[in-house]
C-alpha cells in the first residue's frame, strides 16, 4: 500500500478535506503497514530501521578487549563491525573486525589491526558459548614495510635495509632516516657510515649467490667502534688444508654488476611519549598561564 496523504482541504476552513475519521484512518494505515518506514522501530532488532552506529556502521565504536573472546555468542552471530584492542596474540595492537554469519552455530570473524607498525589479520571460525574454546588465529601481513627481497630474490624480514652496490647504496625509508653515507675506499672495499650498525635481531647481512647457492664473491665484514660497517669483497680460492672456499686476500673484487649485498641495520631508538599524570581538568591552559604571569608581575612590583 502506498503512503496515505491527508487532504487538508481549502484554507482557511479546510472545506473539502479529510474528516477527523478519514484522517485517523490514513494515519493508522501509515503506521501499521510494515512496508512504510514510519511504521518501523529504530534500532538493531529484527525488522527495525538501522540507526547510526547500529552494528558498528557510521559511528565511532568503543573498543572491546578481544571481542572474539568477550562478546556474547549472540552478538558474534550478527553481521557487524567491531573495534578491538589488547588482543594477546598481537600484544597491545588495535584495529577493526567484521563478523559474517554462516550457519546458526558458527560465524566467520575477520579482523585487521596494527601492532608496532605491523599489520595483522586474524580469523575466528567458532563462536561457541564457552569463550574458553573459541579459537582465533592471527598472522602478520607481509608487505614492503616489514620485508625486503634480497639480491637472490628471497623475501626476508626487514627493518632498516641498505643495498650495497659496487658504486652506490640504495635504502628503504626507515634506513634513510639514519642518513647513511657510502664511501668506496678502493676496489672491493666499502664503508657504510653514519648508521646504528648491524641489526642485533635476526639476520644482518646477505651475500649475492649463483643459481647453485654459491656466493659470487667472498665477503669479509666488520663493525667498527663508531658503528661504521666495513665490507670487503674478494676473489675466492680453495684452501687445500681445510677443503673450504676462502677469501683470496690478495685479489679484491667489486660486487658484480646488477647484484648487491643486503645489510640490515639496527633501528633508531624510539622516543618515549611523556604522559602527564595531571588530570585534564587541572592541566594549565593558555588563559590560566596568562593569569599566572599577570599575578607574578604584580607580586614583583
Amino acid at each position: 500500500m502506498t503512503i496515505q496523504t491527508i487532504n487538508l482541504g481549502s484554507a482557511p476552513s479546510g472545506a473539502g478535506g479529510d474528516t477527523f475519521r478519514s484522517t485517523g484512518t490514513k494515519v493508522n494505515e501509515n503506521f501499521t503497514d510494515n512496508t512504510h518506514a514510519a511504521s518501523r522501530y529504530v534500532g538493531e532488532g529484527s525488522g527495525n530501521l538501522l540507526q547510526t552506529g547500529a552494528f558498528g556502521l557510521g559511528a565511532f565504536q568503543s573498543e572491546i578487549s578481544n571481542p572474539f573472546k568477550n562478546l556474547p555468542t549472540a552478538e558474534l552471530r550478527k553481521t557487524r563491525f567491531i573495534s578491538f584492542k589488547d588482543v594477546p596474540d598481537v600484544s597491545s595492537g588495535s584495529g577493526s573486525a567484521i563478523s559474517l554469519p554462516t550457519l546458526n552455530a558458527y560465524t566467520n570473524n575477520y579482523l585487521i589491526g596494527t601492532n608496532n607498525g605491523d599489520l595483522y589479520h586474524g580469523v575466528s571460525t567458532s563462536v561457541q558459548a564457552d569463550p574458553s574454546v573459541r579459537g582465533v588465529r592471527y598472522g602478520k601481513i607481509l608487505s614492503g614495510n616489514n620485508t625486503t627481497i634480497d639480491s637472490n630474490g628471497f623475501v626476508k624480514a626487514a627493518s632498516p635495509i641498505v643495498q650495497l652496490f659496487a658504486d652506490k647504496i640504495d635504502a628503504n625509508q626507515e634506513a634513510l632516516e639514519q642518513q647513511p653515507i657510502f664511501e668506496k675506499v678502493d676496489v672491493g672495499h666499502y664503508l657504510l657510515k653514519n648508521t646504528e650498525g648491524f641489526s642485533e635481531n635476526g639476520w644482518y647481512i646477505e651475500m649475492p649467490k649463483d643459481a647453485n647457492g654459491n656466493v659470487l664473491v667472498a665477503v669479509k665484514y666488520q663493525q667498527l667502534e663508531d658503528n661504521t660497517i666495513e665490507v670487503k669483497t674478494l676473489a675466492k680460492k680453495f684452501d687445500e688444508e681445510t677443503g673450504d672456499i676462502v677469501p683470496n686476500l690478495e685479489k679484491p673484487r667489486d660486487i658484480p654488476a646488477g647484484r648487491w649485498i643486503d645489510i640490515r641495520l639496527k633501528e633508531l631508538p624510539k622516543s618515549e611519549i611523556e604522559i602527564s599524570n595531571t588530570p585534564p581538568e587541572f592541566q594549565q591552559t593558555n588563559l590560566a598561564k596568562a593569569v599566572e604571569e599577570a599575578l607574578k608581575d604584580d607580586s614583583e612590583q
